[in-house]
């Protein structure tokens, strides 16, 4: 007889989760080792290394060539406009996800006016005359990678 209390498509569901078990359950590990369904995409399969020596009885050694990650960052000012004279803050903003650290910021203000001095929060500048100016920020890291950050500053003459 027929059980009532059960919903309707549970033993369906019982018989297909069972099925899947045999099948993939012993395989568990095979499975992880088959690969993403359309690896075939990615195109063909790297190269497999070189045996090992005979006798050895271990694996060749793997080379790894190590990539640095790019510098991410971000360069702010506040006030990015105003009358002459104008003073701006300039806040740098800038990450090495390979932690090696920073060797030179190097600044032009883009009115003539350069600067080494890496930033604290803020770094400050008065633009004395009005135009459109763009500031430039290179920060470089010990290991050559360097990133280039842009801010415009937009400075107008002060009314009479």
């Amino acid at each position: 007889m027929r059980e009532r209390n059960r919903r309707p498509g549970a033993r369906v569901a019982t018989v297909i989760l069972g099925a899947l078990l045999c099948i993939y359950g012993a395989a568990g590990v095979a499975l992880a080792q088959a690969p993403e369904a359309g690896a075939e995409l990615n195109g063909p399969p790297p190269p497999q290394p070189p045996p090992a020596a005979e006798g050895s009885g271990s694996p060749p050694p793997i080379h790894r060539v190590p990539l640095n990650q790019p510098i991410t960052g971000s360069l702010l000012v506040a006030p990015p406009f105003g009358t002459a004279p104008l003073k701006v803050g300039f806040f740098a903003l800038a990450n090495d996800p390979d932690n090696i650290g920073f060797l030179t910021y190097q600044w032009n203000f883009g009115d003539g006016t350069v600067s080494s001095l890496p930033p604290e929060l803020y770094i400050f500048h008065t633009y004395a005359n009005p135009g459109n100016y763009v500031c430039t920020l290179i920060v470089k890291t010990i290991d050559g990678r360097q990133a280039t950050f842009f801010q415009g500053v937009i400075v107008k003459e002060a009314p009479s």
